[in-house]
């Protein structure tokens, strides 16, 4: 059995180690957890020495986990994962939300619904702090020490608990300056310059349903862009029409910016996905991060009433 003494160095080391682990360097898990690189690189020495084992093989050039660097990583994944569980228990117990709420989401869907939600939320929750990190990047929730994850996926990971929150389908859209007379038929898209997202679902044929029409249509692009915002700022300029999640496109519709393009036909979506939200797999879900979910959950749907509608599929 371990000294009180000697659990309390090593918790945190392990902390610090999980960060080099995840990050591939003492610099880069030292802007994460605000530290120097020499603090982060002294925390890994000392836990080295407690528990006599080399944790990493290092050269001026690499930092490389060995074998039993591999072994100790996993046990401290377990260990981060009950004090997550540990806290979730405490918070149970409180009748009022309080506490820093740390949440991941990418980029445009924190852009454009979670920053419209955060105000009142804030407002209702004075003892509730957010700490919100827009990343594209996929984050592992347990290694980053978030609450809660916004994820669009097909297929949600099964050792999380995910709540669907609303379907990501495509419209197609210009701007509501745009000169050119609007298509009538899929085919005649091929008149115009199409703007398409760098994903490989929209690279062959499009489909597009009209009751029990169906219309298949391949176009070569003009432009491919990898963000939603770019394609949004590219359609906006009025020389072409692009594909846009519904999420994304209908608040431009409501404000008159944008205007659909073959409002009677509906995309096939080759490959359905959902936004999700994303919270480690305890039966005890703390109180902040419960009423955050109910909240945005009840506002997304309150939302629903005031979005345009697609046309269903036959």
């Amino acid at each position: 059995m371990k000294s009180v003494n000697e659990l309390t160095e090593v918790l945190p080391a392990l902390v610090v180690f999980v960060q080099v682990v995840d990050k591939g360097s003492f610099s880069s898990a030292g802007r994460e957890l605000a530290m120097p690189p020499s603090s982060v690189s002294r925390m890994i020495d000392r836990l080295e020495k407690r528990l006599n084992l080399l944790l990493f093989t290092r050269t001026t050039r690499s930092l490389v986990i060995t074998e039993a660097g591999q072994s100790i990583y996993q046990q401290a994944l377990t260990v981060i994962s009950a004090t997550h569980s540990l806290f979730s228990h405490a918070d149970s117990y409180s009748d009022q939300p309080t506490g820093l709420l740390r949440i991941t989401a990418p980029n445009t869907l924190g852009k454009i619904l979670l920053t419209p939600f955060l105000p009142d939320f804030l407002r209702n929750y004075p003892e509730i702090n957010i700490d919100l990190n827009l990343s594209d990047q996929v984050v592992n929730i347990m290694q980053g020490a978030y609450d809660l994850a916004l994820r669009v996926t097909d297929a949600p990971p099964d050792n999380m608990v995910a709540r669907a929150l609303i379907p990501i389908d495509y419209v197609l859209v210009c701007a509501k300056a745009y000169g050119e007379r609007l298509p009538d038929l899929p085919i005649h898209l091929h008149q115009h310059n199409v703007f398409f997202p760098n994903d490989a679902q929209f690279s062959g044929a499009w489909r597009f349903w009209q009751h029990d029409t169906v219309e298949s249509v391949q176009l070569t692009p003009r432009l491919v862009i990898n963000t939603s915002d770019a394609m949004i700022d590219a359609i906006l300029q009025s020389v072409g029409i692009g594909l846009l999640p519904t999420f994304i496109a209908n608040d431009y519709l409501l404000k008159g910016l944008l205007q659909r393009v073959l409002p009677d036909w509906r995309i096939e979506n080759p490959k359905p996905m959902t936004a999700y939200a994303i919270t480690l797999p305890s039966r005890l879900l703390p109180m902040k991060t419960r009423v955050f979910i109910d909240d945005f959950m009840a506002w997304l749907s309150s939302k629903k009433d005031v979005v345009p509608t697609v046309v269903p599929l036959a």
